[in-house]
């Protein structure tokens, strides 16, 4: 009997993204699969013509080679792990399809059916364990429907009984990736010994409770890979050595603390990606001895961390093949002292990545700092992302200005908004402000005192003959806080200065944006005086304009209203 093609087995598909840019979420036909599997028929016409061999005359080495490119990744470090094993024993069948040298190749190749998963027909996986031989394997425990419907632990919750299936050849698992850590079967495989095993990735969902193991009873000196998610485990009694990933996603308590990181860090010098967010673990109170030095290190990410945790870290990595770096310091008690702090070789990381990565944009708040690249690094292209939450935005400023500022950073974009109540209040707002030098956008609002004290602050009031904020392109206010004769007065100071002064530079074009609120009603607004805006837009290198945020009223360029007759309704001119 022949094969049967995927449209005759019933393959249904979606375009649900999977690594590789293959298609995934495939369903498949159990008497389809079987057939397929199963199919060792003499017949030159089972599993593909024969007289076509292999198409062209290849070495069996070489087509090896082809199919190994041809079928998508399934490893530790997989995304969408589900589709992804959906689409490799789709694919696989597809070969064997092509012709009985391909298939025998395939049937008689044992790493091609290494890979196990509950979202796949039974019979497929009797095929993979008999076909493998003695392999290591992957074991991939996706989520049931029960599970998806939100069955609880307890029993085997998986279909088909794949873990009796997988359970009977645990001394082959190599790779364990559990997605939905439900069944109590799994909890009782995973506490006992098993010394093959290099990769595990657990995962509870969001809603249950955290799962508590004793991971591989103890023996864990042959993991390379671990990834817990919601997963607890002793980790006084943890001594891992050789990991390359580590990552922890609420995996706190038992015995985690920063020392017990610190340790685990210093002992992998091979790790080549640690991520830890939102994990609880106590603060250290001896601070460690020596930087901690990795070399193969590409990957951090390190978010939703309160500073206190976060700091420390940052402080003593070392790490100078990191390509991709993603941070997010939450606030928390000790937070801004760090601020003043230096990071030593993780600041000058950031800088070379940005200029490794051609620039980078800078946004300062109130609240926080959004420091990232250009190019997003999370398709694995090199990149940065660091985000630092503070109740200090003086704190926040003067980080920018020792780490990013005196560094005279070339190709940055930085963006300044001063919101909230009104800034100029604190006496230390201004001096740090006023020595920045990269700053190119100020948005000013919130509080109106914000607007005109922006406007003021730019006049340069204080008769200092060099410019504020050399590099600025850009100045957002509130139309209803400014005065459009104090506009005025800052440009014809601010260019003026520059003009009597000679500077070190030409003064960039600036740009001056009169923002109207998004909820404020089309009449009555407050007028701008149309001859002090002539004289303003008179001034080289000055462009202002009126911007109104709403759909259906969005003029942008014109200044003034005036009354349609005939419709009987106001009109931007």
């Amino acid at each position: 009997m022949e094969d049967p093609t995927p449209a005759q087995g019933e393959l249904e598909t979606s375009s649900t993204p999977a690594e590789g840019s293959l298609t995934a979420n495939t369903k498949y036909s159990s008497a389809a699969v079987e057939s397929s599997c199963n199919n060792d028929d003499p017949d030159p016409l089972a599993g593909g013509c024969d007289s076509c061999r292999n198409g062209i005359d290849l070495p069996p080495e070489l087509l090896i080679i082809i199919f190994q490119a041809f079928l998508p990744i399934v490893n530790q470090t997989s995304l969408w792990q589900t589709e992804i094993c959906k689409c490799y024993m789709k694919n696989l069948s597809l070969l064997r399809l092509v012709s009985r040298t391909w298939r025998d190749l395939l049937n008689d190749t044992p790493t091609f059916w290494t890979i196990l998963s509950s979202t796949v027909p039974r019979i497929v996986n009797q095929t993979s364990i008999t076909r493998s031989g003695e392999a290591p394997v992957i074991v991939h425990f996706g989520r049931s429907p029960t599970m998806i419907l939100g069955g609880q632990g307890g029993s085997d919750e998986y279909p088909d009984g794949f873990t009796e299936l997988v359970g009977s050849i645990r001394d082959r698992w190599k790779v364990v990736y559990v997605q939905e850590l439900a069944a109590r079967v799994v909890w009782e495989y995973l506490n006992s010994p098993a010394s093959m095993i290099e990769t595990v990735h657990l995962h509870v969902r969001y809603s249950s409770r955290p799962v508590t193991l004793d991971l591989l009873g103890g023996e864990i000196h042959n993991i390379r890979y671990l990834n817990l998610h919601s997963v607890k485990i002793p980790w006084s009694r943890s001594e891992f050595r050789g990991l390359k990933h580590l990552g922890l996603l609420n995996a706190d308590e038992r015995g985690l603390t920063m020392d017990v990181i610190l340790d685990m860090l210093a002992n992998n010098p091979d790790l080549e990606s640690l991520k830890i967010s939102w994990t609880a673990f106590p603060v250290s109170t001896a601070p460690f001895s020596h930087p901690i030095y990795l070399p193969h290190l590409r990957t951090l990410e390190l978010t939703g961390l309160p500073g206190p945790r976060l700091f420390p870290l940052l402080h003593l990595i070392e790490a100078p093949h990191c390509q991709i770096i993603k941070v997010e310091a939450k606030y928390g008690p000790g937070s801004d002292e760090w601020l003043d702090k230096s990071l030593g070789f993780f600041e000058s990381l950031l800088r070379e990545l940005h200029k490794q990565c051609g620039g980078s944009i800078l946004t300062v708040c109130h609240s926080y700092v959004d420091w990232r690249t250009r190019v997003i690094p999370w398709w694995g292209e090199p990149g940065f992302e660091v985000q630092i939450w503070s109740n200090s935005f003086v704190s926040l400023l003067r980080w920018v200005e020792r780490v990013v500022d005196e560094a005279a950073l070339e190709d940055l974009l930085m963006k300044v908004y001063i919101s909230g109540e009104n800034r100029f209040l604190d006496p230390e707002f201004a001096p740090v402000l006023r020595r920045l030098r990269s700053v190119a956008e100020v948005y000013a609002g919130s509080d109106p005192e914000n607007g005109r004290e922006t406007v003021r602050f730019l006049g340069n009031p204080d008769h200092n003959p060099i410019p504020i904020l050399l590099s600025l392109r850009l100045l957002r206010v509130a139309y209803e806080d400014i005065s459009a004769e104090e506009v005025l007065q800052m440009l014809r100071t601010r260019f003026a200065a520059h003009c009597n002064h000679g500077g070190p530079r030409k003064l960039p074009d600036l740009e001056v944006v009169a923002e109207l609120a998004v909820d404020a009603q089309p009449v009555p607004i407050k007028s701008l005086p149309f001859a002090v805006i002539t004289q303003i837009r008179s001034i080289t290198g000055v462009k202002f304009r009126f911007n109104r945020h709403k759909e259906g009223w969005n003029r942008i360029g014109t200044c003034a209203i005036v009354w349609e007759d005939e419709e009987g309704v106001p009109k931007w001119v």
